[in-house]
């Protein structure tokens, strides 16, 4: 009976190991198969020419020929090895789809910052347009302005920043601010030419935003020192448009290989793209200091009282803050030339130079716009003021006629009488803004909102 119980446990044990071992196996052995399919699902995608290579780069590394996982793990290593021996064999366009076929296995979503870059230079252009509204509104006839040659050139400037702003939106849509494993090669093209393009439009607006600035300064200080410093510095900012004009058209020989070298199939040379960005970065900003601690001085030397002598001074200061931005976008130039990764690596690089170009123009309109709302403001004043004296003048002229025909009912001679009121309008210091309101070429006005208003002035150039 003992015997006959061993049995039956024994043959109790045997059925559940028959059971249980097909479902303990099953797992390992799915998970081998399905590793295996991956794989070979994988090496069916890839390129012809790069599957050798990528096949050889897994054989040489720390993982198995059928760990999918290690070969995610390690994809970046493994690209870099399966790309240098494809440079025989492929194209980049081949290693392109190479990388993304594995990075797509692999569960690696690429990068897409094409939204985020649009909220930035949209809203950004926005307030520089507004600012540029505001300005042009400053110079217009309802406000007692004049358009002279800063304004020009800031309405040039503005129209090239407008440009730019549609070329970014343009090389977005094409894929700008994407990985370019992503793209096809028509859309890198494309976004390569744009940004070339843009480089141009960059050195044009900034020296345009520049001249503008200089010219106000023109418009505003009559010393003859001062504006012959002036004119230098506009040839200096004229030399320096047209060297790296020059120098961009002089990139890359033959012309297209700026775009098209980033295939392999074109063959050509250029010049040392990299320095050439620095040394135009570097005279930007040397540029963009000088001219905006230039006025300076000549303000400093204003007669007013110290609370809006140091307004006015903040407000050119202000445009200091171009010279973050330049410096800022300095730490982008790096990629410029030597990116793998052109269309995404290129995207903050483009967002730096927008928001440096918005920034120029916002800060050329500041006095502008720091005219407009107080010449507004000047103008709600003056028409509280007449509305108050025109009340008054005639409660006196009613008074005054009551007058008379109470004197003609008691004399029957005739009488003239003639009633002369001279009333006097003071402004208090406190009423007026403390903001100094200097001399304008066109308008003829003071230096101070007190002070009688000069003969206009007529420089001789």
């Amino acid at each position: 009976m003992h015997l006959l119980l061993q049995a039956v446990r024994f043959s109790a044990s045997l059925a559940i190991g028959a059971i249980l071992l097909p479902s303990v196996l099953a797992e390992p052995l799915a998970a081998s198969v399905g590793l295996t399919r991956s794989r070979s699902q994988l090496t069916t995608q890839l390129p012809q020419c790069s599957v050798s290579c990528f096949e050889s780069a897994v054989t040489n590394s720390t993982c198995s020929a059928s760990d999918l996982s290690c070969i995610c793990q390690n994809q970046s290593e493994l690209l870099l090895t399966s790309a240098s021996c494809a440079l025989t064999n492929c194209t980049i366009s081949d290693e392109l789809k190479t990388e993304k076929v594995i990075k797509t296995a692999c569960g690696i979503t690429s990068r897409n910052d094409g939204n985020k870059d649009r909220a930035i230079y949209w809203s950004l252009f926005a307030v520089t347009m507004i600012s540029f509204g505001c300005r042009v509104l400053a110079r217009t006839d309802r406000f007692g302005g004049t358009m002279w040659w800063d304004d020009y050139f800031i309405v040039a400037s503005s129209a090239v920043a407008f440009a730019v702003t549609i070329g970014a939106e343009i090389m977005v849509i094409f894929g700008l601010g994407q990985d370019i494993w992503e793209l096809n090669p028509t859309q890198i093209t494309i976004v390569l030419i744009l940004f070339y393009v843009a480089e141009f439009a960059y050195v044009i607006e900034s020296s345009l935003t520049k001249v503008s600035i200089v010219c106000l300064y023109l418009r505003i200080f009559p010393k003859q020192g001062f504006r012959r410093l002036c004119f230098g510095l506009l040839a200096l900012i004229a030399c320096f448009c047209i060297v790296f004009v020059v120098s961009l058209l002089c990139y890359c020989q033959p012309f297209s290989y700026v775009w098209t070298r980033w295939d392999g199939r074109m063959h050509g040379k250029c010049i040392n793209m990299t320095a050439q960005t620095y040394v135009c970065a570097a005279m930007n900003i040397v540029l963009d200091v000088f001219i905006f601690l230039l006025p300076i001085p000549q303000l400093l030397k204003l007669e007013t009282n110290w609370r809006a002598k140091l307004g006015v001074i903040l407000v050119f200061l202000l445009g200091l803050f171009v010279t973050i931005c330049s410096i800022a976008r300095l730490r982008f130039l790096s990629s410029w030339a030597s990116s793998t990764n052109p269309t995404y690596d290129y995207s903050d690089l483009a967002v730096w130079s927008l928001i440096e170009l918005y920034a120029g123009v916002i800060c050329a309109c500041l006095p502008g716009m720091a005219s407009l709302f107080r010449r507004i403001k000047h103008q709600h004043s003056e028409k509280k003021s007449s509305a108050a004296n025109s009340m008054g003048g005639s409660r006196m002229f009613t008074g005054a006629s009551s007058g008379l025909r109470s004197f003609a009912k008691n004399d029957a001679g005739i009488v003239k009488t003639t009633n002369i009121s001279v009333s006097y309008n003071v402004r208090s210091a406190d009423s007026l803004s403390d903001e100094v309101e200097l001399m304008d070429r066109d308008m003829g006005t003071s230096t101070h909102p007190n002070s009688n208003p000069p003969p206009k002035y007529a420089p001789n150039y």
